[in-house]
């Protein structure tokens, strides 16, 4: 029988060292805590390093997910494909528009959505797919992207 671990083990832990700790200060001193000129450079420097005419920054991911499906046009009565493994935010921000999710199972292997069970989910109500990637092993996007062009999601 093997030995229990004595020390936590963490899932993620961030490297927080001097240079983070100076910026976050640095911030706090500029009475911008908010959308202010670290935020646009910020965004000036995505658009830089992902060749993107335009970026912009939210407070959480959640925020990012409501954007993206609001700039996709996702309005009432529209699906939305999206992965049953996954934070409740991705439901709820599919709520928060007014459309449907549909859970769509997931490859046993890489726990990630399954492309031939996206195809399947497609009806005439569906608008668009949100993918998650699952514990840091990416979905099958070329896969995912042949279908949402196929039907123009």
């Amino acid at each position: 029988m093997r030995e229990r671990r004595k020390s936590f083990l963490p899932f993620g832990s961030p490297l927080i060292e001097q240079p983070e700790i100076d910026e976050v200060v640095d911030t706090l001193r500029s009475g911008w805590i908010g959308t202010g000129p670290k935020v646009k450079r910020l965004e000036a420097l995505m658009c830089e390093y992902t060749g993107a005419k335009y970026a912009r920054a939210t407070n959480s991911c959640t925020a990012a997910m409501h954007l993206s499906l609001l700039a996709a046009g996702v309005k009432t009565g529209d699906e939305v494909i999206t992965s049953p493994m996954t934070f409740c935010a991705t439901a709820n921000v599919i709520l928060h528009c007014r459309a449907t999710p549909v859970f769509v199972d997931i490859e046993k292997d890489t726990m990630n959505l399954d492309p031939t069970l996206v195809e399947k989910a497609v009806t005439p109500k569906t608008k668009a797919v949100m993918p998650v990637h699952m514990a840091g092993r990416p979905c099958n996007m070329q896969a995912i992207l042949d279908i949402a062009v196929r039907h123009n999601l």
